[in-house]
This record gives C-alpha cells, structure tokens and sequence, in this order.
C-alpha cells in the first residue's frame, strides 16, 4: 500500500521536538504559499479550546446577571470542568495496564457519525457502510489516499505513537472543514458545493488522469456527496446539535489489526469493529463527557463497562507523564505527545497539496478558484 505521508520523519528523540507549524510546505510541486480555506467563525468557545460552530438552540447563559455573580454562594462553586479533568488524569495513572497501552487501538472520528456507528453497532469502514445505505458524513474518506474509492477497512493507532496520530485527528476533526463540514458557513458551504460541481461539469481529463495523485474525477464526486449530505443536514434538521469530536479506545486483543506504514503506529482493521466486547474508553472535549455517556448508555444499556473522558485530560496527564519521565524513547507519553506534533504537521502539509492541485486541475480547465 502506498504510503500517504512519502516524506515522513521523526525528529530527534534526545531533545525537545520543534513547534508544528501551522501551515508547512507542501513538496516542491505546491506553492510556497498556498491558500487556506476560511473556517466558520467561532461562534462557542469550550474548555478545549475549540469552536463549536452554531450555538445550540435555548437562551443564551454566556453572560449571567449582575446578582447571579455576585451570589456568595457561586462565588465559591467548584468547576464542573476542572473537576472532571482532575478526574481523568487520576483514572489515567491507575489504568490497568497502563496508558497507552502497546496494543491499544485508537481512532478519531465525531459525534456527526453517531447514527450510523448506532445503526452497527460500532465502526465500520466506509465501504460497509455504502452497503447499508448509511452516508458517511464525516472524515477523510479517500481526498490523501493514494487511489479512489471508499475504503474496506478501519484506521486505527495502535500504541503510544498509534495514540498521537489519533490525537491529531482528533483535532483536525475539532478544526478542519475537510474533516467537519459543519465548520464552514452557509456561504462557504454553497460556494464549495458550486466549484466542485463546475469543476465536474467542466471535466475533460482523461479517465485516468488524477492531478499530484489526489485530485480525479470519482474523488470530486465524493467529496461533493460529502458537501451536499452537510447541505442537506441543514435544510432539514436546522435545530441539530453541534458535532463534536470523539476518540475511541478499544482493546487490541483479537482485532487482527495490520501495520500501514503510513503514519506513526498506524494499523489497519478489516471488517467491522463493534463496541461491545471492544471498547473500554471515549474521550471527548470535557464539556460533552455527559452528552457522550447518555449516548453510550442508549446503545450499549446502562450497565456498560466503557469509560467516558475528557480528551483534555488525557492531554493533562500525558504532558504530566513526560514532564516526569522525560522525553524519552521509553516513556510511552513522550511518543504519543512527539507523534501527535508530527503526525498534525504532515496532515497540514496534506491539505496545503489537496487545495493547490484542486486549483491546477481548476485552472486546466478553465474553471478557476477551486478551493
């Protein structure tokens, strides 16, 4: 299998990895400065950090009454939030086993596939997924795979480097409109649903032809079935909640999961993965532990074995790990917080190519500012 990250490498693990940069190179074929394609503008800030997009419905208690705080007895509440990490990162230093765990599986997706992951009962690949008449409705499909087409297995990290990348995801999932839909505006949303349907209408490459490897005519397709299911979401259920992003932590023990040499401990699963039997922990930003917990308990029943965290938790208690082991190859936190840095940089880089050959395939074509 050919790998999506060609130039991939760790840097040094004797000293301090560098700061990711927020928008790398891309290869000598892409521009020295490509575009970057504007994000919806932050609308609800959590405790992660992250924008929410759209507010959910309801009244608005950003800004309590004067009384409100003033009232001795909110002056001292304790916070939810802060309470809940501190919780985690407790639960973290005793799990059985350890955290990572070598065998560990781990994969980031959002809560925007919830109803497909509840109609089977866990994770399948997208291609099982075709079958079952269920659209996928987050993700990376195929737009960095080196051939198109829905995939037929699962992508997981397995281990401590397998936690980083899925980390990386995991935030991408929280940032990037190529992976969250939802995160563009109204306009931006028309506006990309119109270039990829001119670019196809203008389509005169041959069959085979797919510019820098990344851009032919079955993946514009796809990505417009993925543009057009956000579209249609909108329409019809305006009042729907904000997708958030969600990190599952499965039990590697008779998965059967393959090496990709693709990114750090990345591992492939063939066929569906279910939750029961497999799952033992989902992290989520701190303000969705209870949204993710009504959720597991509807699917799995009440009784279930499967911890809800906070992903700034295990953030906390990873950083806490490497403060006091060092950065150092034996040191499991070390590796997953150095492959997350790597892992975020070449995801970066991959966008920055997707985005300038989706403009030459534009400008071959006469069909200019493809996004």
């Amino acid at each position: 299998m050919k790998s999506k990250f060609p130039s991939f490498k760790l840097p040094s693990i004797s000293k301090p990895a560098p700061s990711a940069p927020r928008s790398p190179t891309s290869g000598p074929s892409a521009p020295s400065k490509p575009l970057a394609t504007p994000s919806r503008p932050p609308a609800v800030a959590d405790s992660f950090g992250q924008t929410r997009g759209l507010p959910r419905g309801g009244p608005s208690t950003s800004n309590p009454s004067l009384w409100s705080r003033m009232n001795p007895g909110n002056l001292f509440a304790p916070n939810p939030t802060k309470q809940q990490i501190k919780q985690d990162v407790n639960s973290l230093q005793t799990a059985p086993g350890g955290f990572p765990a070598p065998n560990g599986l781990y994969h980031s997706t959002s809560s925007a596939a919830w109803d497909g992951m509840s109609k089977t009962g866990g994770l399948a690949p997208p291609s099982l997924l075709n079958q079952q008449g269920i659209q996928r409705r987050t993700g990376e499909g195929d737009q960095y795979s080196a051939q198109a087409g829905e995939k037929d297995f699962i992508s997981f990290g397995q281990g401590a480097q397998g936690l980083g990348t899925s980390r990386a995801y995991f935030q991408q999932t929280a940032n990037s409109a190529s992976y969250s839909p939802h995160l563009f505006s109204d306009a931006q949303l028309k506006n990309e649903i119109a270039q990829s349907k001119n670019l196809l209408a203008n389509w005169n490459a041959p069959a085979d032809k797919a510019y820098g490897n990344m851009v032919d005519r079955p993946r514009v397709e796809a990505r417009l079935r993925h543009l057009e299911a956000e579209q249609s979401l909108r329409q019809n259920m305006p009042g729907r909640e904000t997708p958030f992003p969600m990190m599952f932590d499965f039990k590697g023990n008779g998965l059967d999961a393959k090496p990709m040499g693709m990114g750090p401990g990345e591992v492939a699963v063939n066929g569906a993965v279910p939750f029961k039997d497999n799952l033992q922990r989902v992290f989520v930003p701190a303000d969705r532990v209870s949204d993710m917990q009504s959720r597991l308990n509807s699917s799995l029943g009440p009784n279930h074995n499967v911890q809800v965290m906070s992903f700034e938790g295990q953030t906390k208690f990873l950083e806490q790990q490497r403060l006091n082991l060092g950065r150092d190859s034996n040191n499991p936190a070390h590796l997953a917080l150095r492959a997350d840095e790597t892992t975020m940089t070449n995801l970066n880089g991959m966008e920055d190519k997707r985005k300038y050959f989706y403009g030459m395939a534009g400008e071959q074509m006469n069909v200019p500012t493809i996004g």
